[in-house]
């Protein structure tokens, strides 16, 4: 009875504890593999200006074998803080909120990115944060992976 008692006490403290704390954000894209190399000597190039943005969807732009773009396609921005090197930010283009595929947000020149179906604006140079309402919803993020060559990059999950 007394095992009962402290095992019960035990999964108690377990729960609380877990319960406290800070809310985490939630990635609920549907998980697909993203694996992409960008060139900022080739056709990427318009990616090298601090701010500017280039999107990617499937079928819309040549893939490599063995490349995916992600869920909805990717959306990668050079960072508006970028000095001398590019600083490149990756998200997958579907919106958190709708999780359709074929619903994708729609990047602007201010760092911004708005869905045109639920409208909700997300924060691109924050993490892709949602900036019109408090939610822990936010655009996935990839991440990039420079390589030895400055201008080529690896997108991966």
């Amino acid at each position: 009875m007394k095992i009962l008692k402290y095992t019960f006490i035990v999964s108690l403290l377990v729960v609380l504890c877990s319960a406290c704390g800070k809310e985490e954000d939630k990635n609920v894209i549907p998980a697909e593999p993203v694996n992409f190399k960008v060139n900022l000597n080739s056709a990427d190039a318009v990616l090298r200006t601090p701010g500017s943005y280039k999107e990617y969807i499937k079928g819309n732009y040549p893939i490599l074998a063995g490349e995916s773009l992600g869920y909805g396609g990717l959306l990668i921005i050079n960072s508006f803080y970028a000095t001398n090197t590019p600083d490149l930010l990756a998200y997958d283009l579907s919106c958190p909120n709708e999780l359709a595929r074929e619903i994708r947000v729609k990047a602007d020149n201010n760092g911004k990115a708005k869905c045109p179906k639920c409208g909700r604006i997300y924060n691109l140079m924050e993490n892709g944060r949602v900036v019109s309402e408090s939610s822990n919803l936010h655009l996935q993020r990839y991440v990039v992976v420079p390589t030895s060559n400055p201008d080529v990059f690896y997108i991966t999950r």
